[in-house]
C-alpha cells in the first residue's frame, strides 16, 4: 500500500470518526472518552505509517529543541494576549468561558493541562494531521493544494467538538450552528499554518509545540473566564455537569 492509497481512508477517519463519537457518546462521557478514543485510534495510524513508511517520512524528522521552544513561547505569548484581551471585556469573556472546564477539581485540570492536551490533542493530531495525512496527500497532490486539503480536514475533524462546547455555553440552535462554523473555519487555518509550519521546520515537533501551547493557554483563560462568569454580577452562566 502507497501513501497516495491511503488518503481516503485517512481523510474518511478525519472528516467522520471524531464526529461520530461526539454524537453518539452520551453527554456525561463524551468529553472525556471521545478525545481517549480518536487519539489511541490516531496514535495507532501513526504507528503503522510510521513502520510502513519510515517516520521520517511521516514527519517524525530531527528534534531542534531551541526552534521547538521558540515557536511554544511565542504561540504562548500570542495566545496569551488574545485570550486576556476577552477575559477583560464582559462582552467577549461570555465567548471565551467554558463552563465544562470551570467544574472541573485541580486534579482534573491537572491532567487536562498536562496530560491529555499536550498528548490525547496536540501529539497525536500533530502526528496524524501533519504527520500521516499530510505525508499522503503530498504525494498526490500539489503541495498548495495538500496545505488546504489537510487543513479542511482538520477542521471538519472540529465539528463534534465545536457542537459540544456550544451545548456546554447553552448557545439557541443559531448561535450554536454559528459557533461550530466558527470553530470549524479557525481550525482550518490553524491546520493551514500548521502544515506551513511542519513544511518550513522538516518535522511534526515545531506544530506539536505550538498545538500544545495555544490550547493549554486557552484552556488556562476559559476556566478563568467561567469561573469569573459564575461569580460576577450580571455574568452568570448555568454551568453543565461534565465527568471530566
Amino acid at each position: 500500500m502507497t501513501l497516495a492509497a491511503a488518503v481516503v481512508p485517512l481523510a474518511a477517519y478525519a472528516v467522520a470518526f471524531q464526529t461520530i463519537l461526539y454524537f453518539s457518546l452520551p453527554s456525561r462521557l463524551r468529553t472525556m472518552w471521545a478525545p481517549v478514543v480518536t487519539g489511541i485510534i490516531g496514535a495507532a495510524l501513526t504507528v503503522a505509517a510510521g513502520v510502513l513508511f519510515g517516520f521520517e517520512t511521516v514527519g517524525f524528522g530531527v528534534l531542534n529543541p531551541a526552534s521547538v521552544a521558540i515557536w511554544g513561547l511565542a504561540a504562548i505569548a500570542l495566545t496569551s494576549i488574545v485570550a486576556g484581551t476577552m477575559l477583560i471585556r464582559p462582552d467577549l469573556r461570555v465567548e471565551l468561558a467554558d463552563p465544562r472546564l470551570a467544574e472541573l477539581s485541580p486534579r482534573q485540570v491537572f491532567i487536562r493541562i498536562f496530560v491529555r492536551i499536550p498528548v490525547f490533542t496536540a501529539l497525536i493530531e500533530e502526528a496524524f494531521f501533519r504527520g500521516v495525512l499530510h505525508a499522503a496527500l503530498i504525494a498526490l497532490y500539489p503541495a498548495e493544494t495538500a496545505i488546504w486539503v489537510g487543513a479542511g480536514l482538520f477542521g471538519m475533524w472540529h465539528i463534534g467538538p465545536g457542537v459540544d462546547q456550544a451545548r456546554a455555553g447553552d448557545k439557541s440552535w443559531p448561535a450554536g450552528a454559528v459557533h461550530t462554523a466558527a470553530t470549524v473555519v479557525a481550525t482550518t487555518l490553524a491546520g493551514a499554518f500548521l502544515v506551513w509550519l511542519r513544511i518550513e521546520t522538516g518535522s511534526i515537533w515545531a506544530p506539536v509545540a505550538v498545538h500544545a501551547a495555544v490550547n493549554v493557554t486557552m484552556a488556562i483563560f476559559a476556566r478563568t473566564a467561567a469561573r469569573m462568569s459564575q461569580t460576577l454580577p450580571g455574568t452568570r452562566r448555568p454551568l453543565h455537569h461534565s465527568s471530566r
